[in-house]
């Protein structure tokens, strides 16, 4: 059975990840942050996540710093990954990054709702069904209120890659359901000397 981490897991984990940056003197580490961890920590209450989805750099000096955090906590060792990098927009609308942290050595950032909706709008097109839940959820958001709107959302982050009628149907689906009410914000993750 897979490991799955809460927001205070996730947290954890990053806390620990920045402390041994700094311990190391590492500088211009930065971590941008998709997928459902990025919900989880800036926008909506999510139960748990299998490992955090990130743009990582610099990789190969992050990698062994990841492992022992795995090794100390009994996680698996892609708990951070960058697996997922291939999905984040590059030929449309720019992706926003929100700052969750910022010291000398290390950034941390999520990835915007508007983002975050396109990417997830990419899995519902690529993969089914199994994201629909955070596509309602990050439609109330952002403010999308037909299906339409979602597409041409879409469109911008992924010029040229239209829904399929599949994905029209599921979206149109959700709208069907009817928009969950929206969620206030978890408060935010890192508060360091009253930086919020």
């Amino acid at each position: 059975m897979a490991v799955r981490l809460d927001r205070g897991d996730l947290i954890a984990g990053l806390r620990e990840l920045v402390a041994r940056v700094e311990r190391e003197g590492l500088t211009g580490v930065s971590i941008e942050i998709i997928g459902g961890a990025a919900l989880r920590l800036a926008y909506i209450e999510r139960a748990t996540t299998v490992d955090i989805d990130a743009r990582l750099a610099p990789k190969e000096q992050l990698a062994p710093i990841i492992r022992g955090i795995a090794a100390e906590r009994a996680w698996p060792e892609n708990w951070l990954n960058s697996d997922a990098e291939q999905f984040i927009p590059r030929w449309g609308r720019d992706v926003h990054w929100r700052m969750l942290w910022s010291s000398d050595g290390v950034t941390i950032n999520v990835a915007s709702p508007e983002a975050l909706l396109a990417m997830k709008l990419h899995a519902v097109q690529h993969r089914g069904n199994r994201d629909i839940g955070d596509v309602a959820k990050l439609m109330t958001i952002v403010g999308i209120d037909s299906v339409d709107s979602a597409e041409d959302l879409y469109s911008e982050f992924y010029p040229g890659d239209e829904f399929t009628p599949r994905t029209y149907e599921r979206v149109e689906r959700v709208f069907a359901v009817g928009l969950p009410e929206r969620e206030l914000p978890p408060p935010p993750p890192f508060v360091r000397d009253g930086q919020h």
